[in-house]
């Protein structure tokens, strides 16, 4: 009776290993980091033996990255371990999946897709993404094709479908510079104020969004039934969000934090302006109690890209030029509001931000200077308490 075959650690591979030879003459290879899973690997051929079972060529066998990259999305893709945080899986949205399938397909499907995932060394890996680099691409995008790849290596180890994750070892190509967003300073707002949404067509859009620094998604999604522009104390409850896959809108969504969902009250130059525009909805019947506040002549709220483009038109006719997104217009809300009340915690609560360090990203300079330092001076050498005890009255600069 043949001898049974044995799990055994090789030295100058690092791992566990073990051949299984099958009826017609083959041998089959197992080769794990851990010996536990070294030894059931070897138990299920062993199995199959004794039950007569062929079994296909190890190399037909590995999966490869089209594979594993299908398998992640199929799941949902989940995040690639848990954290400090938390052990829960968190469920993405569509436009995050549809946005890693994109992705996934054009850089990692398209060029190594059909390449098996354990022979496949780390510099065949980098390669994607040293083209990613070299085409133009963002860091950022680099990065996240990176980690939707991590994701989808990690997830295939821990289904047992591949044995390494050649993704944790990949060395990425060197950073480009970030482009910087930017705000409106107050000199440009004013100008916008003044000269681009008074000829506007929806000039009651543009001021909600500089006012109240909705997310895009936020003010294309606003509904009517969350706003209140008819009691004592005018108000916008953000509570939803329009969502959009393949550039086409498919519904509302929560906001993208739990902290998204907030109360704004709303200054009387937005109320007038929404009142303006409620009237005039109704008038050429465009109104419905239940609606969207901001939408299309068929009832369906504007695309993202369509604002983006819209904004840039806004900005080019207040002479602001069209370098601008509408994002850029939440980030001037949270730089305006924050030179005046100058307390983030504040500022954070209005732009639904999760903690004062996202809303310090989003906050810039407004301002040709800075007058603080100016301020505290004058503050500090009004107060003769605070006089050095060597210098005397007579010293002491003029009030």
């Amino acid at each position: 009776m043949a001898q049974r075959p044995t799990v055994r650690w090789n030295e100058g591979a690092q791992r566990w290993m073990a051949w299984v030879r099958f009826p017609d003459g083959s041998r089959r290879k197992v080769e794990r980091v851990s010996k536990r899973d070294a030894q059931k690997d070897l138990d299920d051929l062993v199995t199959l033996r004794a039950t007569g079972a062929t079994v296909e060529p190890r190399r037909e066998r590995l999966a490869t990255f089209e594979q594993v990259i299908d398998g992640w999305l199929d799941a949902g893709c989940p995040s690639v371990s848990s954290t400090s945080r938390t052990r829960h899986a968190r469920e993405k949205s569509p436009s995050t999946i549809a946005n890693a399938r994109t992705l996934l397909d054009v850089h990692v499907r398209a060029t190594i897709g059909g390449l098996r995932v354990d022979r496949t060394s780390t510099a065949r890996l980098e390669q994607p993404f040293q083209k990613m680099a070299a085409s133009g691409l963002s860091t950022s995008t680099v990065d996240r094709v990176w980690l939707y790849t991590n994701h989808a290596c990690q997830h295939a180890v821990r289904q047992r479908v591949i044995k390494t994750n050649p993704a944790t070892t990949v060395l990425l190509p060197v950073a480009r510079p970030a482009k910087p967003r930017k705000s409106l300073t107050i000199v440009q707002a004013q100008a916008l104020l003044t000269r681009g949404i008074p000829a506007s067509s929806t000039p009651a859009m543009w001021i909600t969004g500089l006012m109240c620094g909705l997310r895009p998604g936020e003010l294309a999604g606003l509904r009517w039934p969350f706003v209140d522009i008819d009691s004592a104390e005018p108000s916008i409850t953000v509570a939803e969000r329009a969502q959009e896959l393949a550039h086409r809108y498919v519904g509302q969504a929560a906001p993208k934090t739990e902290r998204g969902r907030r109360t704004i009250g709303l200054h009387p130059l937005l109320v007038a302006a929404l009142h303006r525009h409620r009237d005039e909805m109704q008038m050429i019947g465009y109104f419905s109690t239940e609606g969207f506040v901001f939408c299309t002549r068929n009832g369906t709220p504007y695309l993202l890209g369509n604002l983006r483009d819209a904004f840039k038109a806004l900005c080019e006719r207040s002479g602001l030029g069209t370098d601008w997104t509408t994002y850029e217009l939440r980030h001037s809300f949270v730089s305006l509001v924050a030179d005046q009340l100058d307390d983030l915690v504040k500022v954070a609560d209005l732009a639904g931000h999760v903690d004062t360090r996202t809303t310090q990203g989003y906050r810039h300079p407004v301002r040709p200077s800075l007058p603080h330092a100016i301020e505290a001076w004058n503050r500090l050498l009004g107060k003769p308490a605070l006089m050095s005890p060597g210098l005397s009255q007579k010293d002491a600069p003029p009030p």
